[in-house]
């Protein structure tokens, strides 16, 4: 399996970086932290890039690329914590009409979740709630909930369901439903291996840049191996990331359950340490609203309970690993 990105992922890679640079600069993330209001000009400048449909065929106006092309974006959504329903647009975007332009806006509940919360809840036009069953969408309007006043990430609105739901249209199978958890997690994923980054870079950045004792801090050994293990965390994480999402795009290449928790394994793992690195670097600066190391860390801590736990997924690789064992033997 070659994970060596091609000229076009690489073009495709660099055309978003751009438009992020330029856009999503800090001060526009402490702005947005203070006033989580949608900027519905923003998502619709992500959909004239084409980010929502990346995945969808270009008989249906989408580029017909595939998950491995949409996770190389993540990363870079995640890097730069671009808020907004990003995973639900890239799943739901041709199944719901208005993802594809940017004029709708998807929450996901997953029935599985032990609690009825959907993060974007309150700037969402419709929610796909996602059973063992198949897809469901509602509309958002007419739909009772409880909205979180001080969500932990502040670019991350959320809600709590207080009613009961209704029966809903039919959007996909069962089938789809499991593709969905499974495309779902591998991007998510993905933006946990772009906050890791983006943490690790905001933290190199101010170890070249504060200076103590005559000496910048990233010349002492201690910090030096606090952003060595940061760095080694973000290219495991990309490594399982790309492994994951080639997988389901070819099935015949690997065990797409075993790939996809291993990515969601060490992409939450890689975000939540290296948040934590990153105020550790800051020391002091890093516990203030000025410094945007807090949203990388809040940013990892909402995204790891998106589509299953890290716990949830090494129980999932453990409970398959006898059976990997036996066959390995066997050969």
């Amino acid at each position: 399996m070659d994970l060596t990105l091609s000229p076009d992922q690489l073009d495709l890679r660099a055309g978003l970086v751009e438009f992020l640079d330029a856009q999503w600069t800090p001060e526009r993330l402490r702005a947005g932290a203070s006033s989580p209001t949608p900027d519905h000009d923003s998502w619709r400048r992500l959909s004239e890039l084409g980010l929502f449909g990346v995945t969808v065929p270009e008989s249906a106006g989408g580029m017909g690329l595939g998950c491995a092309e949409a996770a190389i974006l993540c990363e870079e959504l995640g890097r730069y914590l671009v808020p907004g329903p990003l995973v639900p647009s890239l799943l739901a975007a041709d199944r719901v009409p208005g993802v594809l332009t940017g004029d709708c806006l998807v929450a996901l509940l997953d029935r599985r979740d032990p609690t009825a919360v959907a993060e974007h809840l309150p700037n969402a036009t419709h929610l796909v709630v996602i059973e063992d069953s198949g897809l469901l969408l509602h509309p958002v309007e007419g739909l009772k909930s409880v909205v979180a006043q001080q969500p932990l990430d502040p670019l991350t609105p959320v809600a709590v369901l207080a009613g009961p739901l209704g029966s809903g249209e039919r959007i996909g199978s069962a089938q789809d439903a499991a593709r969905w958890r499974e495309v779902g997690a591998v991007l998510t994923a993905a933006l946990q291996t772009g906050v890791a980054r983006g943490a690790l870079e905001l933290a190199t950045q101010y170890a070249t840049e504060r200076v103590q004792f005559g000496r910048v801090i990233g010349s002492f050994q201690a910090i030096k191996h606090l952003l060595a293990e940061a760095l080694v965390r973000v290219d495991l994480a990309r490594a399982a990331v790309h492994v994951a999402a080639l997988t389901l795009d070819d099935p015949g290449a690997g065990d797409s359950a075993e790939t996809v928790a291993a990515a969601k394994v060490l992409a939450d793992d890689a975000a939540a340490a290296n948040g934590r690195t990153c105020v550790q670097v800051h020391g002091g600066m890093g516990f203030t609203w000025e410094v945007l190391a807090h949203l990388y860390l809040k940013r990892a801590w909402v995204q790891q309970s998106a589509f299953g736990s890290a716990d949830e997924h090494a129980l999932g690789l453990a409970e398959r690993l006898p059976d990997a064992m036996l066959q390995a033997e066997a050969e």
